[in-house]
């Protein structure tokens, strides 16, 4: 957008209702100016939201897609920082809410599969891989039920987190030694 002073013309940069308008119109340059401007913002407030950094990363390129996603819906204030941020707490919302439920049912299932059905009274005094399983990081947790329990392949995993693959290999290799020195730990005297 180009806009006179005096004799020559200065160029102005776009507003955020004019950059979500345009991204509204699938101009996605728009998205990256937009990232350009508020992913520090976002990035430093999901690192004390979620107080793990380890998928911050992933969740600050989540927001900015359903940004993306949802810039028609935008109602055209003069900053979209507020609206930005606003996304960002449904997604943690939801994300908590789905991790909640995975671990309660992931976490069961593991036991399960772990004590055997023929010894399910034992469930009850089996805490130490439950402990375990709640030292890791909710990525590595997830990632180490999803193969592990579920028995999704590498491939079916990063299609169903929307992650690389090679992000889902180095969770599950990561987790799987975490789980291992944390159970060694809890079974030393």
């Amino acid at each position: 957008m180009m806009r006179q002073c005096g004799r020559s013309a200065v160029s102005a940069p776009a507003t955020d209702a004019e950059l979500m308008a345009a991204l509204a119109r699938g101009e996605i340059g728009a998205l990256g100016e937009l990232y350009d401007r508020y992913q520090a913002a976002v990035r430093h407030f999901l690192v004390r939201a979620t107080g793990d950094a380890s998928d911050v990363d992933d969740l600050v390129h989540a927001a900015f897609l359903a940004c993306a996603q949802s810039a028609a819906r935008y109602d055209g204030r003069e900053t979209c920082r507020p609206w930005l941020m606003g996304i960002v707490v449904c997604q943690l919302r939801r994300r908590r809410h789905a991790f909640g439920r995975w671990h309660s049912v992931l976490t069961a299932l593991t036991l399960i599969k772990q004590v055997g059905a023929n010894r399910r009274s034992e469930l009850d005094d089996r805490t130490d891989i439950q402990k375990a399983l709640g030292r890791l990081s909710e990525a590595k947790r997830v990632t180490l039920l999803l193969a592990e329990v579920e028995g999704l392949t590498g491939p079916e995993i990063a299609s169903a987190l929307g992650i690389p693959i090679g992000t889902v290999w180095t969770r599950l290799h990561a987790a799987r030694r975490e789980l291992r020195r944390f159970l060694r730990e809890g079974s030393e005297p």
